[in-house]
C-alpha cells in the first residue's frame, strides 16, 4: 500500500514524464519537417518553441522529493537582481507554419487566449528562476499565480513574429511581481534558436516601445510544498536607476491595487453621482415590458409599458454558460490546472457572448481587468463558466464590458466554489454593427451595471496612459 506522500511523488513524476514525452513527440513531428536531423539533435523544444531552459527549471523543481517526515531546514536566501530572472520566448508565427497552425484564429489572426496561456506559463518559469538558490537539496516550493494585473492589448491584424520578454521587478516576503510584455518583430525572428537565455540590456527592462503590443504584471506567490504555508523567497537587489524605477513603480502599483480593493461596491455604497445614475436607469427600464411585472411595486402602470426597443437588450438575455471537465493535459507540475488555461477559456466564452450580443463576428478584445485566482482548480473537477454583458452604452459607442464567473462544481453534492471573476473590455469593429444598450432589471444587476461603468472609465484612463508611454495613437479610439 502506497502512502499519500508516495502517491504524490509518483503523480509528480508521471506528470513530468508525460509532459516531457509529449513535448519530445511534438518537437520531433514539427522539427522533422523544418530542420535537418543534425539540427534536431541540437535542440529540444515543445510544439511552441518554449526555450529549453524554461522546461529545465520546471523539471528540476518537480523532481525534488516531498516528504513531510524529513527534518525541515531553513531555505537559504540569496540576493537576486532583475537580470537574474530575465527570460525571452520567441514565437515565430511567420516562419513556422506548424506553430501558426497551433495559434491561428478563425479570422486569420493569432488566438489571444493562447497568448494568455503562454504569459502565465512564462511568469511561472520566471518566478521559479528567481526563487532558485542553487541548492538542489533546499526545501521544494510551489509557485502559484495569485493575480494578473490589467492587460491592454494592441495586437496587429496581420500575422507577425512575436517575442515575449519578462523578469521579476518586485519582491515581498513570499510574493513577487513579474513584469511581462510582448513585442512584434516586423523583420522576423532569426532562424537560429538559442538554448541559453540572452543577457538582458538594462535599458530594455520594462521599456515599452513602438513594437510593444501588450504589457502586464503577474503576482506570483511561493508556498512550501509540504506545509502549504507561505515560503520566504530571495530578496531583490536593484543595480541601476532603471531597475530602481521599475521597483518603485511596482511598489506603488501594489498600493494602488489595495486602495482600489477598499473602494469596491461590495465595501462602500455608490457615490452621489452614481446614485443619480441608478435612479435614472431604474426609471428607464421601468418603462418597458419585461422589467417589473408586479403592478404594486412598479412605478409605471402595466398598460402604459412599451415593448423594449431594438436598440436595447436586457442584461439577463446576454448570459451564456459552458462546462468543462478538467483534463490532465492542462495541468501544471503541481497537478492543478494552469491559470493561463482558465484565462483562455474565460476569454473565448466572453468572445462567444460578444458575437451573440453584436450578431456579428467582428469583435476585438481591448483589455482584461485584474484577475484574482482565489482557489486552485484540480484535475478531474467540473468547471462552469458564466458570461454576461454587464455594461454597454450602445451605439455610437463601440465598446462594452463582459463579466465571466468561473466556478468549480462538485458533481456529487452540487456544491459550487468561485475560483475567478474575469472582466473583459471588448469592442465592435464593424461600422455597420450597432451595439445595443444594456438594461438591468434588478438592484443586483444594477450594481453589476455600475461596476461595469466604473471599469470602463478607469480603463479608458489606463489605456491612454499606456499609449502615452508607448508613443502610439489608440487604434481603438473610435471603438470607445
Amino acid at each position: 500500500m502506497l502512502s499519500r506522500v508516495q502517491l504524490l511523488q509518483r503523480s509528480q513524476r508521471l506528470a513530468c514524464r508525460s509532459m516531457m514525452q509529449a513535448r519530445a513527440l511534438s518537437a520531433t513531428r514539427m522539427r522533422a519537417k523544418e530542420f535537418s536531423p543534425a539540427s534536431l539533435r541540437d535542440r529540444i523544444y515543445s510544439v511552441r518553441p518554449a526555450h529549453y531552459w524554461i522546461d529545465k527549471i520546471m523539471e528540476q523543481e518537480n523532481q525534488k522529493p516531498v516528504d513531510p517526515n524529513e527534518p525541515r531546514k531553513q531555505r537559504k536566501l540569496i540576493e537576486k537582481t532583475m537580470s537574474d530572472s530575465y527570460m525571452e520566448m520567441d514565437l515565430p508565427f511567420k516562419s513556422s507554419p506548424a506553430l501558426l497552425e497551433e495559434y491561428i484564429f478563425v479570422d486569420g489572426r493569432i488566438r489571444t487566449g493562447k497568448l494568455l496561456e503562454d504569459l502565465d506559463a512564462m511568469a511561472g518559469a520566471i518566478a521559479y528562476k528567481h526563487v532558485d538558490n542553487g541548492d538542489p537539496n533546499s526545501p521544494p516550493v510551489t509557485i502559484v499565480t495569485a493575480c494578473v494585473d490589467r492587460l491592454d492589448l494592441l495586437l496587429p491584424k496581420a500575422v507577425e513574429d512575436y517575442k515575449l520578454i519578462g523578469q521579476v521587478t518586485y519582491v515581498g516576503s513570499s510574493s513577487m511581481e513579474v513584469f511581462l510584455k510582448a513585442e512584434i518583430v516586423p523583420g522576423g525572428l532569426p532562424n537560429q534558436q538559442k538554448e541559453v537565455p540572452p543577457a538582458p540590456k538594462v535599458e530594455d527592462l520594462g521599456h515599452l516601445g513602438p513594437n510593444t503590443v501588450l504589457a502586464t504584471r503577474f503576482t506570483m506567490v511561493a508556498i512550501d510544498s509540504v506545509t502549504r504555508k507561505s515560503a520566504k523567497i530571495n530578496p531583490l537587489k536593484t543595480t541601476s536607476p532603471t531597475e530602481e524605477r521599475l521597483f518603485e513603480f511596482a511598489k506603488a502599483n501594489k498600493a494602488r491595487k489595495k486602495q482600489a480593493a477598499d473602494t469596491t461596491l461590495s465595501r462602500h455604497p455608490p457615490t452621489h453621482e452614481e446614485r443619480l445614475a441608478i435612479h435614472d436607469i431604474f426609471m428607464q427600464y421601468s418603462k418597458y415590458k419585461g422589467a417589473e411585472e408586479d403592478p404594486f411595486t412598479s412605478p409605471v402602470p402595466a398598460e402604459d409599458k412599451k415593448p423594449l426597443p431594438d436598440e436595447f437588450i436586457w442584461m439577463e438575455d446576454t448570459r451564456i454558460d459552458s462546462n468543462f471537465l478538467m483534463q490532465p493535459q492542462d495541468r501544471n507540475i503541481h497537478n492543478n490546472i494552469f491559470g493561463g488555461y482558465l484565462m483562455r477559456r474565460a476569454y473565448e466564452l466572453a468572445y462567444a457572448d460578444a458575437i451573440l450580443y453584436l450578431k456579428s463576428c467582428h469583435a476585438d478584445l481591448l483589455a482584461m481587468d485584474e484577475v484574482i485566482f482565489r482557489k486552485p482548480v484540480h484535475v478531474g473537477t467540473l468547471l462552469n463558466l458564466k458570461s454576461e454583458i454587464i455594461y454597454a452604452e450602445g451605439n455610437p459607442h463601440r465598446s462594452f464590458q463582459v463579466r465571466v464567473v468561473a466556478e468549480v462544481v462538485d458533481y456529487e453534492t452540487s456544491k459550487r466554489e468561485t475560483t475567478n471573476v474575469f472582466y473583459f473590455t471588448m469592442a465592435a469593429t464593424d461600422d455597420k454593427v450597432r451595439p445595443r444598450r444594456i438594461l438591468p432589471k434588478t438592484y443586483a444587476e444594477t450594481m453589476l451595471w455600475l461596476d461595469g461603468k466604473r471599469r470602463r472609465l478607469q480603463g479608458v484612463s489606463s489605456r491612454h496612459l499606456l499609449l502615452e508611454n508607448l508613443g502610439k495613437e489608440d487604434p481603438s479610439a473610435k471603438k470607445s
